[in-house]
């Protein structure tokens, strides 16, 4: 039984590892992220992304008010009025005899009444023009939507081109740490041995620390990279993620082919261009405004009377009503007028500030494209710059543990190494960056980052 009982316990704990070691490689593989699965993230988890899908129920509900202007108005009203000096009204009546004046009170102490009426209009040409707005409003809440996808997108790509950096600076500077270690250790027999002076063998540790003081910022400035990055998905700080590694990114560090401006492609142009529709329908609008407006109405009601509040609703007496109405606007002290000027000049305004935009984007283009090619010729040069560097680095470090080589070429060879590293590091970033620059001022980001 105690075997059996054992047995059990031992079978438990299997089960209970197993299960540990599937969830743990699970919440693992979750907490790697690619760049697309950053960015489906972001668009999914951003609360920027709630606020404009908002926009686009705010958009659908001001569709609805603009449309009930022509539906049927249907108001109701109840009244009870207490009158406590009934009003006398004089009357004159003309006989053979002359005229005599007579009073009359009219009404009773109180007083009911309710009413039910129905409008509905049939000719505002106001309300017509901003029913036709409707499409504009819809238009204009998507493109918002996906105006803020792009710069989700946008703001997300560059944090993690910028942790892909850190990585890959971390990964060169252990390659460093590694080979100091390995020289390190040589060094220290020849100088237990006498081969070699203490001050070779302090300077040479004190390099190497450098490169750990140089690992420990990189690691602290990766971690502030990667808040960063949670920032712009919308992820809680406290999350713990780490990015795929950086020849994912490396393997796409090449010129666009075939690159052309067209500035109909931004979702700046397009909002631009529908707010400008927006505007021209308000001019409409605000000249409709002049015009009558024709209605039609029918109305209902009871009114009751009575000397004392107890007895006034004994019995009713109905009324109803059957209309039309024409209202024509002569003078509204220059409000109308003034809302018509003020309309007209949004509307000559937007359209001199979208001349401004379009040259505006040209320019980013341009700025984008030159400071790309630059960028590219930079990273090509120093990526061959770092290849020759690691062989001279090399070569002099077998040179100098051979004793055929100076210290002093020996640290002029790492400070070489270290200087193309930098330079490489800060080549590739510039090309990513300007790369995204580049593909947001075409207005073909989302295209961009969908084909990686």
């Amino acid at each position: 039984m105690n075997k059996i009982r054992n047995l059990n316990r031992i079978t438990l704990s299997l089960v209970l590892l197993i299960s540990i070691s599937e969830a743990a490689q699970s919440q693992s593989a979750d907490s790697v992220f690619t760049l697309k699965s950053s960015i489906e993230y972001s668009l999914k988890n951003n609360p920027s992304s709630t606020v404009y899908n908002n926009e686009v129920e705010i958009a659908r509900q001001k569709n609805i008010q603009a449309l009930s202007v022509y539906l049927p108005q249907v108001a109701g009203t109840l009244t009870s009025d207490y009158n406590p000096k009934l009003q006398t009204n004089v009357l004159t009546i003309n006989t053979p005899a002359g005229t005599q004046e007579s009073t009359l009170t009219l009404g009773q102490t109180h007083a009911n009444g309710a009413v039910v009426q129905v409008d509905q209009k049939i000719y505002d040409q106001s309300a017509i023009e901003a029913i036709s707005a409707r499409k504009v409003n819809n238009q204009i809440a998507q493109l918002n939507i996906l105006k803020n996808n792009e710069t989700l997108i946008y703001n997300t790509s560059l944090a993690y081109y910028q942790v892909l950096i850190y990585n890959e600076q971390e990964k060169l500077l252990h390659e460093n740490e590694k080979q100091y270690k390995e020289l390190l250790s040589i060094l220290k027999l020849q100088y237990e041995r006498g081969v070699i002076r203490k001050i070779d063998y302090d300077r040479t540790r004190v390099s190497s620390n450098n490169i750990a003081s140089q690992i420990n910022l990189v690691q602290t400035n990766k971690k502030l990279a990667l808040n960063k990055l949670k920032n712009a998905m919308g992820m809680p700080l406290e999350t713990s993620i780490r990015v795929e590694d950086s020849t994912y990114t490396l393997a796409k560090a090449e010129l666009p082919k075939g690159v052309e401006m067209n500035v109909e492609n931004r979702l700046d142009y397009k909002i631009m261009d529908q707010n400008i529709l927006a505007q021209e329908i308000d001019v409409k609008v605000k000249k409709a405004a002049f015009a009558p407006v024709l209605s039609a109405y029918a109305r209902y009601g009871v009114n009751s009377f009575g000397a004392e509040f107890s007895n006034s609703f004994t019995k009713g007496y109905d009324y109803s009503a059957i209309g039309v109405k024409l209202n024509v606007p002569i003078f509204s002290g220059f409000n109308k007028s003034s809302q018509l000027k003020q309309s007209q000049l949004l509307l000559m305004n937007a359209r001199e500030n979208a001349k401004l935009s379009i040259q505006n984007y040209k320019v980013d283009y341009e700025n984008a494209n030159t400071k790309l090619v630059s960028s590219y010729t930079s990273l090509s040069k120093d990526k061959e710059n770092l290849a020759l560097a690691k062989d001279v680095f090399e070569a002099t470090n077998l040179q100098y543990r051979q004793g055929t080589a100076s210290l002093t070429d020996f640290l002029n060879a790492d400070y070489s190494l270290k200087e193309a590293q930098s330079n490489y590091i800060n080549s590739l970033l510039n090309f990513m960056s300007a790369r995204v620059d580049l593909e947001k001022s075409q207005g073909t980001l989302p295209a961009y980052i969908n084909q990686l």
